[in-house]
């Protein structure tokens, strides 16, 4: 009797020896997932950083639009906007419109005339380019 109870105690250190080795291996497993995942995210911000808008000190965004004088991009209007003092401002107006409320289609694009101060926001695949007094231009973005 003496030699089974040696035996049950021997199986039972070994189940705990088992479990100690696979507790270990879970472990290890969960570390390496854990590193796998700190480069791919760390490989990922290198590759693609977070790209910002670049801003003027006047808190513009710069580059938002393109600007071609003399150039008219007629048709395509969506709505005028008055009394506006500068092509850059008609763009700014213009590349920065949501749709919201009675406006249904977002401008991509605008021509601005200096004479009567008119700015037109548009939508480009309306349009067609033709040699007139002013500024037109797409927005970027």
């Amino acid at each position: 009797m003496s030699q089974l109870s040696g035996l049950s105690d021997m199986q039972s250190a070994s189940d705990q020896d088992d479990h100690r080795h696979t507790s270990r291996k879970v472990a290890l497993v969960a570390g390496l997932v854990a590193v796998v995942l700190a480069v791919v995210v760390i490989a990922g911000t290198a590759h693609n950083p977070l790209q910002t808008w670049r801003i003027a000190a006047s808190g513009q965004i710069v580059n938002a639009f393109s600007a071609h004088e003399g150039v008219a991009y007629a048709g395509g209007d969506l709505f005028q906007v008055n009394q506006v003092e500068s092509a850059q401002v008609c763009g700014g107006i213009c590349c920065n419109v949501p749709i919201a409320f009675m406006i249904t289609v977002k401008p991509d694009s605008y021509h601005w005339w200096p004479e009567g101060k008119t700015c037109w926001c548009k939508s480009f695949f309306l349009t067609h380019p033709i040699a007139h007094v002013g500024v037109s231009g797409k927005c970027t973005r």
